[in-house]
């Protein structure tokens, strides 16, 4: 529930251009105003923020009445530019310690963010009348955290006395006011858009130029188009991977001069590590801007298999940042290529990738899946249930998360644990589900059997394939004794006794291949390749009890594995031969649902 809107609640003016009070006389010297140049149709939206004012700033006179006023005024132009009013929900003390450079970091750690668009912390001023924007306040390309510096009295009254002659001091006040409210405002501005993917500005009158001029009064057209993307999605509830991927699509679509390169560059670079981070499922601290392109570079560098560069350069970047969880967690897939998950380093990596990010699941699935392709299914669980337990830590891309999940389990053959992965995600449909009903019931493996245990499910499943498929080939003999070992190794595993029928069948023997069926389906009623072979079985008695018995028996198969093709196609024959026209009816169209295309 939203906190009471204090006094402090903005309300936005309507108009496109905002109006600083002015004296006739003193026009030359007061700043320029912020103006608005194509007006926002409609009622603005509010964007609620959170204000937090350090020790420095709270023993100002009338602090509270000067961050209205800024505030007021950076709301007014963001009203009609945007559509958006700032609403201030609370203002907070505020006991920030350390260096005015480590703001932006504590006021994260100050407060979570949650019910508001912007956190807005407000630190003590400088010692000088800086210009550099990056001097004056803090913020990160799509982050939701803004500094601002004070006002600096007397540095900035010092700087400004040599352009104030012959001033009365009633006319020298109501200037320095003005040219206080337009720097703190603009600087404001000037962090809020850079959470918005706001790139510098080459010109100096614009607010996004990277110097504080008093003559700055608005956004540059393209800017102002990316600022109104990410605001429209960032107040819709849009993650930061999907306003990222936006912000992405609107620079590249076309090229433009107004932007200072060497920040387009940082921009574009923060923005494609949010959009990677997402697509990964991570947690972990993503890349340093400053770092992206040449953590790219790895990245390009292994996936053309030159994999001592890429070790080489991942080294050098891991001097310059030895806690970045994600560089190691690169590392530890290299090292997975190449000397293998096996080797004592490599687990060694990737183990510190998991210190690193005790939240983060990224590096179990890294090396669970590893493990399973090397064979180690009950390491590969292991690693795999640890990822599944932090799933739930991601704050983007759970349901991805899930489905790797799902997937990895489903490719060792596990179903029993791909079943349930499927139940813990939730998802409105999985297809691996289907899979799974279908592996079980065609090669005789119900859910809790005693037989075989849920490590060993895939093991199994290819023996029972196995046996079939040389069944299929009319290597009989092979055939037999796959099965013969086959049951051996899982006495009571119904899926053997269903590839004996069929050996039986295909050599002959009817009577024994029936009894085989029969002790398939007392094992499992749900093993559908027996229930076929029963219905075919059947069949071959030409008599209408004979018939009716293989149409029930190819039914109960159908039910328990509708994709079994072979089932489908008996059926069609029976009805056929039972002339029963309703029924064929209804299995053609059931069919053609199914599989899209005409029963046989």
């Amino acid at each position: 529930m939203r906190r009471a809107v204090l006094p402090l609640v903005l309300v936005a003016c309507g108009g496109p251009q905002v109006a600083e009070p002015k004296l006739a006389d003193l026009s030359k010297q007061l700043p320029a105003t912020l103006e608005a140049d194509h007006p926002h149709q409609g009622d603005p939206r509010p964007a609620h923020v959170r204000i937090y004012a350090d020790a420095a700033i709270r023993a100002l006179p009338r602090w509270k009445e000067d961050l209205a006023d800024q505030l007021d005024y950076a709301s007014q132009l963001l009203t009609p530019m945007f559509g958006v009013k700032l609403v201030v929900d609370d203002v907070k003390p505020w006991d920030r310690t350390g260096d005015p450079k480590d703001a932006l970091k504590a006021l994260a750690a100050a407060d979570d963010g949650r019910d508001v668009t912007w956190v807005i912390g407000y630190v003590a001023p400088g010692d000088v009348a800086s210009k550099a924007m990056s001097e004056l306040g803090d913020a990160q390309v799509l982050g939701h955290y803004v500094t601002v510096r004070g006002w600096a009295e007397k540095p900035e009254t010092d700087a400004l006395a040599p352009k104030l002659p012959d001033l009365k001091p009633a006319e020298r006040s109501e200037v320095l006011q003005a040219h206080r409210r337009h720097k703190q405002t603009v600087v404001l501005l000037h962090m809020l858009a850079q959470t918005l993917g706001a790139i510098d500005e080459a010109d100096p009158s614009w607010i996004q130029h990277p110097l504080y001029s008093p003559k700055q009064s608005t956004f540059a057209g393209r800017t102002r188009e990316l600022m109104q993307v990410a605001i429209d999605q960032r107040l819709s509830g849009e993650t930061d991977a999907t306003i990222a991927h936006a912000l992405l699509e609107q620079i590249e679509k076309q090229d433009w001069g107004g932007w200072i390169p060497a920040d387009h560059d940082q921009v574009v670079a923060a923005l494609r590590n949010v959009a990677d981070a997402a697509k990964a499922g991570k947690t972990a601290a993503d890349v340093p801007t400053a770092a992206y392109e040449q953590f790219d570079r790895v990245r390009e560098l292994r996936k053309r298999g030159d994999l001592a560069s890429a070790m080489t350069e991942l080294d050098n970047l891991l001097v310059a940042y030895p806690a970045n969880a994600t560089m190691h967690e690169l590392k530890c897939e290299i090292l997975i290529d190449k000397p293998g998950i096996a080797d004592r380093t490599t687990r060694q990596v990737c183990n510190r990738v998991a210190e690193l990010a005790p939240g983060d699941p990224t590096v179990h699935f890294t090396v669970g899946e590893a493990l399973a392709k090397a064979g180690d299914i009950a390491g590969a669980h292991a690693e795999l249930a640890l990822a599944s337990g932090k799933i739930a830590n991601l704050t983007i891309g759970q349901d991805d998360a899930w489905k790797r999940l799902i997937g990895i389990y489903q490719t060792m053959g596990a179903l029993t644990w791909t079943e349930d992965a499927i139940a813990a995600a939730k998802l409105d449909r999985d297809p691996a589900a289907e899979l799974v009903a279908e592996a079980r019931a065609r090669y005789g493996v119900p859910r809790g059997a005693k037989f075989v245990r849920p490590e060993a499910e895939g093991a199994l499943v290819d023996a029972v394939r196995g046996a079939l498929d040389l069944v299929y080939a009319s290597k009989y003999g092979e055939a037999e004794r796959a099965i013969d070992a086959g049951e051996r190794k899982w006495r009571g595993a119904p899926g053997f006794e269903a590839a004996r029928c069929d050996l039986l069948l295909r050599q002959g023997s009817t009577d024994a291949a029936r009894g085989a069926c029969v002790r398939a389906i007392a094992a499992d009623p749900q093993e559908s390749w027996a229930l076929y072979l029963a219905g075919v079985i059947d069949l071959r008695d030409t008599s209408a009890g004979g018939t009716r018995a293989g149409i029930a028996s190819l039914k109960k198969a159908i039910a328990a594995d509708p994709t079994l093709k072979q089932a489908w196609h008996a059926l069609g024959k029976a009805l056929e031969r039972a002339h029963d026209a309703t029924s064929l009816d209804e299995a053609r169209k059931a069919y053609q649902a199914k599989f899209n295309e005409p029963l046989p």
